[in-house]
């Protein structure tokens, strides 16, 4: 049987338009992630603490790659692995790949070589955009440890507007931008079932992130090219969907590969992404409404 976070804070009031939070299933993973673009374009002061944390972090982090300095790498992934307490995820067992730092370095392998050609990489949206084999999964769960404190914080004060308090104690890492580091802290925190809850909030999170490899390519380098006249058929030019019909040919990652290649020759295409992902989220919506995370968490949505 499922239970959610409102069974236990509010008398099992369901309903999005109650809460500030996910009201997440508990005993269950969810398909939901924190979303950096969410983040970065959310007004109220919790994001914008959140979105200077994760740049310090993400500074640090390509600063290291750049530097090629492989202790700096190591320390900074060492506390960046799977995380379960928001209890968000795909829930099908294979997330264990990147749940170590051995495991993590291993897929941001390619970035040694990327961030030299690519220097304009400085954003954790750039991830998924140009590593192969890191989504939504691996980045939100690195984002969750990055925040973990604020989590942490949030959740305290979402648990007291219920009249409950902390039941045990806590012991985490999270990021100091201050030290520019990695902390341990311990800190009152709620458990459930013995696991520990960090609640997030709603507007920070999707089912999946709108920034993508192939929207990189369809709405910025295509267009790039399109003006410098290529892609055209006389004097008209050829629709996206006919050139990416053609291109399916060309290999399973020809989207990757030519926006790695493209990008490479062009550092400032990724320079536009940046500037065009906050338009790109608001002409769909920007964050998800109370009656889709209804559907989403619960099967229906609440009137």
């Amino acid at each position: 049987m499922k239970k959610y976070v409102s069974d236990y804070l509010n008398k099992g009031v369901k309903g999005h338009s109650n809460y500030r939070f996910v009201d997440v299933i508990v005993n269950d993973d969810n398909s939901l992630f924190i979303d950096p673009i969410l983040i970065e374009i959310s007004e109220d002061q919790w994001s914008k603490e959140a979105k200077i944390l994760i740049q310090s972090f993400f500074d640090a982090f390509f600063e290291a790659y750049s530097q090629k300095n492989e202790i700096k790498k190591t320390e900074l992934l060492s506390h960046a692995g799977e995380q379960n307490g928001t209890r968000f995820g795909y829930g099908r067992g294979d997330n264990g790949k990147g749940n170590t730092a051995e495991g993590l370095l291993n897929i941001f392998a390619p970035l040694e070589n990327l961030i030299q050609e690519i220097p304009t990489m400085e954003k954790p949206e750039d991830l998924p955009l140009l590593i192969p084999g890191f989504a939504e999964d691996g980045l939100s769960d690195l984002l969750t440890n990055i925040l973990h404190a604020q989590l942490n914080a949030f959740t305290m004060q979402q648990i007291h507007k219920y009249g409950l308090k902390s039941n045990g104690n806590a012991r985490f890492w999270s990021w100091d931008k201050e030290k520019v580091c990695w902390v341990q802290v311990e800190k009152p925190s709620f458990y459930i079932d013995g696991q520990e809850l960090l609640l997030v909030p709603k507007q920070i999170v999707r089912k999946k992130y709108l920034f993508s490899t192939s929207q990189y390519f369809s709405r910025i380098i295509l267009e790039r090219i399109r003006e410098n006249g290529g892609y055209m058929d006389g004097d008209k030019p050829i629709s996206k969907k006919e050139i990416i019909k053609a291109k399916r040919f060309s290999g399973e990652h020809w989207q990757y590969d030519e926006s790695v290649s493209y990008t490479k020759k062009n550092n400032d295409a990724l320079d536009e992404y940046h500037k065009k992902l906050p338009i790109f989220y608001f002409e769909n919506g920007n964050s998800m409404q109370d009656d889709k995370l209804d559907e989403l968490i619960y099967g229906y949505s609440v009137s």
